[in-house]
């Protein structure tokens, strides 16, 4: 079977010196790949909140400010459960500044979060939108 499916997420950008917190995705198409902590966006629901939500969630932290970066997308061919799938990724990208970095936890998702020096870690560990983040951090530093 073959299924073409869509996805609207919200991520953000949370920056301590030189190191970004992620978190570590379980299931198809990004398992067991580092990611900025975020989610999809529910029915009815903004990005601002679903922004607000995911980190609070994922994470264990309330976010200060937030600043809207840019919107990305790519295409992603994965195989789950028999069939193959398509998947076209949208992601809205936010820097985010919260009240303490200090009191980072796994949330309620349950899911690995850590502070990862990009530049200390082989490309392929990162899902694609930290794929892009990495290079264009990466050139604006070489500049």
């Amino acid at each position: 079977m073959y299924q073409r499916l869509q996805y609207f997420g919200v991520y953000g950008i949370i920056r301590n010196d030189q190191r970004v917190l992620l978190v570590k995705k379980k299931g198809a198409p990004y398992d067991d790949l580092w990611d900025f902590p975020g989610g999809k966006i529910e029915f009815g629901e903004v990005p601002d909140t679903t922004l607000i939500r995911e980190i609070l969630e994922e994470t264990g932290l309330e976010i200060k400010s937030y600043k809207f970066l840019k919107s990305d997308a790519v295409v992603v061919n994965y195989k789950e459960e028999g069939s193959n799938i398509t998947l076209h990724h949208v992601g809205f990208l936010f820097e985010v500044m919260v009240h303490s970095t200090e009191s980072v936890k796994s949330g309620e998702d349950d899911v690995v979060v850590d502070w990862v020096d990009i530049s200390d870690v082989n490309v392929d560990a990162f899902t694609p939108f930290v794929q892009e983040y990495i290079m264009e951090t990466t050139a604006v530093l070489k500049a």
